[in-house]
């Protein structure tokens, strides 16, 4: 189990699989906040290693305002998002994380942006550190001065380079001691022939400003190895004879160590290159490949050494080339990652490609490369067109359906007017006109519905304007006795809740004209449409007129109307309130249903 501690901050559903990756790849996860208020106690109180902070946080504070406060703690930080637009990649770029993830992502991602970031992290310390150490040394002169006299076979020391070794002229004995003594001493073994030839090299030289510099490994006087960087020049007396030879040492075991690290860093990051299965490359500012994975190289037909040093333009039609090259030079001079899906033609077909275009920085912190990284969605894409395709014939298909469903209402409303007409009995002529109207309000509602572009969204308080003007015109014989008002709002309705809401409205509204008054009386109709609270929507047509009897109970009686009412209020899950009036008010109050998508 790794040392490493890493703070999730991600209050996604997601966070616990994206936790356990972490858990896997080795390192601790102590805790997983989801607001950045969580985050920067947590931080201040576990002090880890990094944070993994998704961009969209819960709570008050945004990504920006929490990442600056992190990075006053001096704790690395990798972004992760399920979407990186222009204005968010600004904004988090401007913070300069150590990444940023994509989601979803696969483990193998998450491993090679830890590994790059705490790469970068320590060598930024050590950078740091060597730095420091240097500006010491210079103050200090900790660069250790040494002699060799040849005729006397003879070193001299200074105390600073005593001091290197890990001891004093004091415990040595004096300053000087012979050169079988010095390598015995504090020579690795390893270096011995390469001290003889540097010497005899050196003193052999005949040019005066000769100079040679050369790395080997010593021995302290505790036993511990460093690696030392010693630079040789020919010693002469003061009547200008050589004499030997001089030179400074330096110790250089931790650039070497770091460069080891780098190395082998290097080494583990080009292995995980090569072992992803989606095509990696890097190009510089031409669109010339630097570098191109077995994945990249074999989606071209080609393998890695045949890509490196040859451009875009090479391999790919001119203008998909000069779009790509575009692209990459757009990452080098706003130092802004890209993220898109765009199209490869290979052979007679085009390949979709998901496409991450990142900048890569060099130690002055300036864009060297461009890394690509591109994963092929061919068949997601082909099963989206095709899912497309086949929503917009269903589409079709209902809205034709609807459009026949309105015309055969239409037929039969027709058929039930032409029949009424033979029929002599005002009361069966009535019952005629009821069921004609029905069907009528019927076809309205399915002529909506094909004109409709979203079954999710139907414009209802339109269709009420029009079911209830038409009803007035076919049952008011005299406008100026009764008035109608209507007073909807623009409310959306479902396409589960429409067809029996229709009938409601059309079996109130034609009650009211009906029964409410009668002896050619006047008075008003008003239907109200409105969004209550708590996502309910309120219908509501009353008039002042004779008022319901009283002797009668609403929910239980023979009216056929009524019974339509109360049976399809239940069925859209509303409820049925009489008023009190003066005149008769019905309120059918139900929940509107949100669509979901």
């Amino acid at each position: 189990m790794s040392d490493i501690k890493i703070v999730l901050v991600d209050g996604n559903v997601e966070a616990m699989d994206i936790k356990g990756k972490l858990e896997s790849l080795g390192y601790e996860v102590p805790c997983v906040v989801s607001t950045g208020e969580e985050a920067i106690k947590k931080v201040l109180d576990i002090k880890p290693d990094l944070v993994l902070m998704d961009i969209d946080l819960n709570g008050d504070m945004d990504c920006i305002e929490v990442a600056s406060k992190i990075k006053e703690i001096n704790v690395p930080l990798i972004f992760q998002t399920k979407e990186l637009d222009d204005s968010k990649a600004k904004k988090v770029m401007g913070i300069r994380p150590y990444g940023v993830l994509i989601k979803p992502y696969e483990e193998i991602e998450l491993q090679s942006i830890l590994e790059m970031a705490f790469y970068k992290i320590k060598a930024e310390n050590e950078l740091r550190w060597n730095e420091n150490r240097l500006k010491t040394g210079m103050d200090m002169a900790d660069m250790v001065y040494w002699e060799y006299n040849t005729e006397k076979d003879l070193f001299t020391f200074d105390d600073q380079f005593f001091a290197l070794y890990g001891t004093s002229a004091d415990e040595m004995g004096g300053n000087t001691m012979s050169a079988q003594e010095y390598v015995e001493r504090f020579v690795d073994p390893s270096a011995y022939e390469f001290m003889e030839n540097e010497l005899k090299k050196t003193f052999e030289a005949d040019d005066p400003n000769f100079s040679s510099t050369g790395h080997h490994w010593m021995k302290r006087a505790d036993g511990e190895k460093r690696y030392i960087v010693v630079r040789f020049k020919i010693l002469y007396d003061k009547n200008g004879r050589k004499i030997g030879t001089m030179g400074v040492n330096q110790d250089i075991t931790e650039e070497k160590m770091a460069k080891d690290a780098l190395r082998e860093s290097e080494e583990k990051y080009r292995t995980l290159i090569e072992s992803a299965k989606d095509p990696i490359s890097l190009y510089d500012e031409n669109g010339i490949f630097l570098m191109a994975n077995e994945a990249g190289a074999l989606s071209m037909g080609k393998r890695p050494a045949e890509l490196v040093g040859h451009s875009l333009r090479e391999f790919f039609p001119p203008e998909i080339a000069e779009k790509q090259i575009e692209l990459i030079r757009k990452v080098f001079s706003t130092e802004d990652g890209l993220e898109m899906e765009m199209p490869v033609p290979q052979g007679k077909q085009n390949l979709w490609f998901s496409t991450s275009l990142q900048p890569v920085y060099g130690h002055d912190n300036k864009v060297r490369t461009v890394q690509v990284i591109s994963r092929n969605i061919t068949d997601i894409k082909e099963a989206q067109i095709e899912l497309q395709q086949a929503l917009d014939e269903k589409e079709m298909l209902i809205k034709e359906i609807h459009h026949r469903v309105k015309n055969n209402l239409m037929i039969i409303s027709s058929l039930l007017n032409l029949q009424s007409r033979y029929i002599e009995d005002k009361d069966a002529r009535d019952v005629f006109r009821e069921s004609q109207n029905r069907a009528k309000s019927m076809a309205m509602i399915h002529e909506r519905l094909y004109q409709s572009t979203d079954l999710k969204n139907i414009d209802f308080g339109d269709y009420i304007q029009k079911l209830t003007t038409d009803l007035y015109r076919s049952m008011v014989s005299d406008p100026g006795r009764i008035k109608l008002d209507i007073d909807v709002e623009d409310v959306k309705i479902d396409i589960n809740t429409v067809v029996p809401l229709g009938l409601i409205v059309n079996e109130l509204v034609t009650n009211s004209m009906k029964h409410a008054f009668p002896r050619n009386e006047s008075g008003f109709i008003k239907v109200e449409l409105y969004k209550g609270e708590n996502h309910k929507i309120i219908l509501r047509v009353r008039d002042n007129g004779v008022g319901f009897p009283e002797d009668i109970d609403y929910k239980k009686t023979s009216s056929l109307g009524l019974q339509l009412v109360n049976s399809l209020t239940k069925q859209i899950g509303g409820e049925v309130e009489l008023g009190e009036g003066p005149g008769t008010v019905f309120t059918i109050i139900f929940k509107e249903q949100i669509a979901n998508g």
